[in-house]
């Protein structure tokens, strides 16, 4: 995010970074920088963008030209709004406007809306800024009448800074909109994706994977179709082609000149591999899961129940053992039954199974194969995918089961194989009905499913400002408080995670420790804060957590957290406290006058503080100054038992004379008349 970002406000006072920016004359002008409240950023870089795959067709041209001044090669307008339906690319349409037709002087941040509704307060104003914004939750980005009207008023902010902003509007959430905003923003609408083959094409060069452009041409026309994939559609099929190339060097380990461009689709199993990947299978799939319950030699009829499970079990887990692949199933079978309460186990018992067919004719009729070493070989994953999507787009009740059981068999770890079916079926549509979903199902079970997925949900350029909002909601209760630690946990740790994404983790670590006053929740993000203390950028983040409570902006539970958190830096020799402090931004003796003087938390501080105390104990200078900080602290109102607390934790430590620090404490905050009454024991010092 810049490092100036400034706020205006129709009801506040301007905030400006360089008052000639708006007046040649200035008699009396209040100053003020308002950076908590204001939506944050990533900063992009200029020419990744303009080096990432990007189509334009005729329409997109002329809307590409109608934004842009031919003179100046700049956009008309300060401010302006994009309106297309979702998955279409008006982002990448929107950022590769800003990096093509601004100036090098120009920086580039994409906004996070982390936001209840749309306010124009909230949109940062900074000089030589172009920011990009996207508006697509219904939920919490659908604009007002008066978003988009004060919008004209921000756009002449924007100029006075030499700054752009970019708004991409899903068309449901704009189409409702009475009125158009006034004469300093401009509105476009992008009414089609551009063409899917060639956003295929471009993003298998990006990847310098053009010599799998010719198996295009060799697609199945009865099984693929690119022509009806919109622009996130055909994103994936890209993925899609390259995943089905990498599956094919592996299981056959034959090269293919894939970055040759020249490359002729000969080779016919990859091309039907390829077929495979992007065909969604519903032919084959409507006879597997139609009504007969009969199998005639493995062909296209109807699967039995049991059989059902089993190549649901084989989609997920692909090549595994045969042990394994029975027991998966046996357990979908169980997780379906325990659904229909009253009702006996779908599954067939003993007798009817021992009359059917084997276990290795089942594995070869539902399409895999068994070698002598009773392994499963089931290397169909374009297939698996169809398979999962299929019945879960074609039988709601399955939903839920479908989600028990796949969290059940991924084990305690979530194994990757799990991980990828439960974020490909939740993550697909786009909707938050699934997150939560998956939520009441995940959220007691001893899994790292749940995290795993959330965090592909968060990164999600598609789904991830719903996921946020889900997780907000999630934080203000307390059956998914542990849920959200270990999801925010898991993204402060990402190294590929925005600062955007962190602060956004730390808004619902603060929502937590609020909503949940478990004393094991508050340790858990104790736990958390002081995991970030140690990362590049967490100190600062702590701290603004820590002045966020000192300025009664935030939870004062959050804030003394943070605080703890930052106490348990390793010192040299000195706390990282005393030194930084002010730097900080921190008032550190109010803070430990605060926590010391609550019972409730004067416990976890002490022992932190000895730990001060024991580590400069070895260096006089580095000794003396804690202790004169300290000792001022620990005079104040309610000190009393922190201070015997204190000195009690104190008596093993000795310093470079060999006196125990305790008893310095004692003689220092013990005034001699009161001595008699007030007794620490070994340490004290009556002299």
């Amino acid at each position: 995010m810049p490092p100036e970002v400034v706020l205006p406000s129709p009801t506040a006072p301007v905030a400006i970074q360089q008052a000639d920016v708006v007046a040649h004359t200035v008699s009396n002008l209040h100053i003020e920088k308002r950076t908590r409240d204001v939506l944050d950023g990533a900063r992009l870089d200029r020419d990744d963008i303009r080096r990432q795959p990007f189509v334009r067709d005729d329409e997109w041209n002329d809307v590409w030209d109608k934004m842009v001044d031919p003179a100046t090669s700049r956009p008309n307008q300060r401010a302006l709004l994009i309106v297309a339906p979702g998955s279409y690319g008006s982002t990448t349409f929107a950022l590769q406007l800003l990096a093509r037709h601004t100036g090098p002087h120009i920086g580039l941040v994409k906004l996070d809306a982390d936001w209840t509704a749309p306010r124009v307060g909230r949109l940062p104003l900074a000089e030589r800024v172009a920011f990009q914004l996207d508006l697509k939750d219904p939920d919490r980005d659908r604009p007002s009448a008066d978003f988009v009207s004060a919008l004209d008023r921000h756009a002449q902010d924007l100029e006075a800074c030499d700054s752009y902003l970019v708004i991409t509007v899903a068309e449901e959430l704009y189409d409702h909109m009475p009125s158009l905003p006034g004469p300093h923003v401009q509105v476009v609408r992008l009414h089609a994706p551009p063409p899917a083959r060639q956003v295929v094409e471009a993003h298998l060069r990006a990847r310098d994977c053009a010599g799998l452009i010719p198996y295009l041409d060799a697609l199945d026309p009865a099984r693929v179709s690119l022509g009806g994939l919109d622009a996130v559609e055909a994103v994936r099929a890209a993925g899609a082609v390259v995943t089905a190339w990498q599956e094919y060097e592996r299981v056959t380990r034959t090269a293919v000149a894939v970055s040759d461009p020249h490359t002729v689709a000969s080779d016919s199993e990859l091309a039907g591999r390829i077929t495979d990947a992007l065909s969604d299978w519903r032919d084959k799939l409507d006879g597997l899961f139609g009504e007969r319950a009969t199998v005639h030699a493995g062909k296209d009829a109807s699967l039995t129940f049991d059989d059902r499970c089993l190549l649901l079990s084989l989609a997920a887990r692909q090549s595994s053992p045969l042990p394994d692949i029975a027991q998966s199933a046996r357990a979908l079978q169980e997780t379906i039954a325990s659904t229909d309460s009253g009702r006996t186990a779908l599954g067939s018992g003993a007798q009817a199974v021992f009359a059917g067919r084997g276990l290795r004719r089942r594995v070869i009729d539902v399409g895999g194969s068994v070698d002598s070493h009773d392994a499963v070989v089931f290397d169909r994953p374009g297939y698996g995918k169809a398979v999962l999507t299929y019945v879960w787009d074609n039988y709601e009740v399955m939903r839920r089961p479908l989600l028990q059981w796949l969290v059940k068999d991924g084990g305690a770890s979530a194994a990757a194989y799990s991980v990828d079916a439960v974020s490909a079926l939740v993550l697909r549509q786009g909707g938050t009905e699934h997150l939560g979903l998956l939520g009441s199902v995940a959220r007691g079970a001893k899994s790292d499913l749940l995290p795993a997925v959330m965090l592909r949900a968060v990164r999600d350029e598609h789904i991830g400002r719903r996921a946020w909002g889900t997780l907000y909601r999630w934080a203000g209760t307390q059956e998914f408080a542990g849920s959200v630690v270990a999801i925010c946990r898991r993204v402060l740790n990402d190294r590929e995670a925005t600062a955007s994404m962190a602060k956004m983790a730390m808004v619902r670590l603060r929502r937590v420790v609020h909503a949940s006053p478990a004393e094991d929740i508050g340790n858990a993000v104790l736990e958390v804060f002081t995991e970030l203390s140690g990362q590049p950028g967490g100190v600062e983040r702590l701290a603004e957590e820590v002045q966020a409570w000192q300025d009664a902006k935030a939870s004062s539970r959050a804030g003394g957290l943070a605080f703890l958190a930052l106490m348990s830096i390793p010192q040299k020799p000195l706390p990282r406290l005393m030194t930084d402090g002010e730097n900080l931004g921190i008032d550190v003796d109010r803070a430990l006058r605060d926590l010391l003087g609550d019972v409730s938390t004067a416990p976890d501080v002490i022992p932190r503080l000895s730990s001060w105390i024991a580590a400069s104990v070895s260096d006089p200078s580095a000794y003396d100054e804690v202790v004169a900080r300290l000792v001022p602290v620990l005079r104040g109102h309610r000190m009393f038992q922190a201070s015997m607390d204190l000195m009690q934790a104190l008596k093993e430590v000795r310093t470079t004379d060999g006196e125990n620090a305790g008893a310095d404490f004692y003689r220092q905050l013990v005034d001699k008349r009161f001595r008699p009454l007030i007794s620490i024991g070994e340490s004290e010092d009556p002299a």
